[in-house]
């Protein structure tokens, strides 16, 4: 029950995105620069002060994190596989668009709240740590899944975005700080430094409800009549329910910290990515499929989600 009204919570928050887009508070253009501001600068600040507030020996005891984020990704592109043959005969755009929805989940902005709700802002920097798994993914596989032509140069550049440099950053930052001596600073510059993080953190605490209005905005230009078909049931069944339905006994039989254990049982139930709209307009597939599928299985999450974390946890 808990988990539900968390989930209602995020979804109030999408809501008010949906409404300032029907009420033309906001634009198509007035979204993108919401997300690219978000993408450039807010959630980079975010990921910054979540890992360096982590110390080197904590992200050497929770390196199965990466790992298992992308065992879960991997997992349900598996079943994506296994399912794509039972599509019938569908346009080739149409079955990348079904295996990235099996691949690429909402991986970090619907699971941030969640995660910060229960294990506070220690349980973000391990979620946001355990998003380089998907990150590698997401800009390897994922591209390719939509543009086998695009050239080795373009994705690897994709690959080096904002977010995903200040992560690595960050974990440079981290090693630096820890494994070597430093002596202590003077009091000013402490005190900079502190004044300069706490800017960051205010500006990075924004990046939840900036996430959840461009949801909302996007959802509120989507077809209803695109969540008809029966294929995109059929990856809304793999994503909400057989993906959990595998990973989370799984989880729950690999010996970790019971805090990883549960940052990775609300990944593994998340619905499809809010970034495959994105990637579907950047690099060309069906977007009718991709938006349907992705409607749907945010709706579905309102009850799929808490009762699969009721059973994890």
């Amino acid at each position: 029950m808990v988990f539900f009204f968390q989930i209602v919570c995020v979804l109030g928050l999408v809501a008010c995105g949906f409404y300032a887009r029907r009420r033309g508070l906001l634009t198509a253009q007035g979204t993108n620069d919401l997300a690219r501001v978000s993408l450039a600068l807010v959630y980079p600040a975010l990921i910054f002060v979540s890992i360096t507030q982590l110390s080197l020996a904590d992200l050497r005891a929770h390196l199965v994190l990466p790992l298992l984020t992308m065992a879960i990704a991997m997992a349900g592109l598996g079943l994506g596989l296994l399912a794509v043959r039972f599509l019938g005969r569908v346009p080739a755009d149409t079955a990348r668009a079904f295996l990235f929805h099996c691949l690429v989940n909402n991986y970090l902005f619907l699971p941030l709240p969640l995660v910060l709700f229960r294990y506070g802002d220690r349980g973000v920097a391990l979620l946001v740590f355990g998003s380089v798994g998907y990150e590698l993914l997401l800009w390897s596989l994922g591209v390719m899944l939509f543009s086998r032509a695009e050239r080795k140069r373009d994705r690897l550049k994709s690959l080096f975005s904002p977010p995903f440099v200040t992560l690595l950053a960050s974990l440079a930052l981290v090693a630096v700080r820890d494994l070597l001596p430093w002596p202590a600073p003077p009091a000013w510059l402490a005190l900079g430094a502190q004044t300069f993080r706490a800017g960051l953190q205010t500006l990075g605490a924004a990046t939840i409800a900036l996430a959840m209005l461009v949801a909302g905005s996007r959802f509120a230009v989507m077809e209803f009549e695109t969540m008809l078909g029966w294929r995109v049931w059929f990856v809304a069944a793999i994503r909400l329910v057989a993906v959990p339905l595998a990973m989370i006994p799984l989880l729950g039989a690999i010996p970790m910290d019971p805090v990883a254990r549960g940052i990775l049982c609300i990944v593994a139930v998340m619905p499809s990515a809010m970034v495959s709209v994105l990637f579907s307009e950047r690099y060309g597939g069906d977007t009718d499929f991709i938006a349907g599928g992705l409607l749907l299985t945010h709706l579905g999450a309102l009850v799929t989600v808490p009762l699969f974390l009721a059973w994890a946890f």
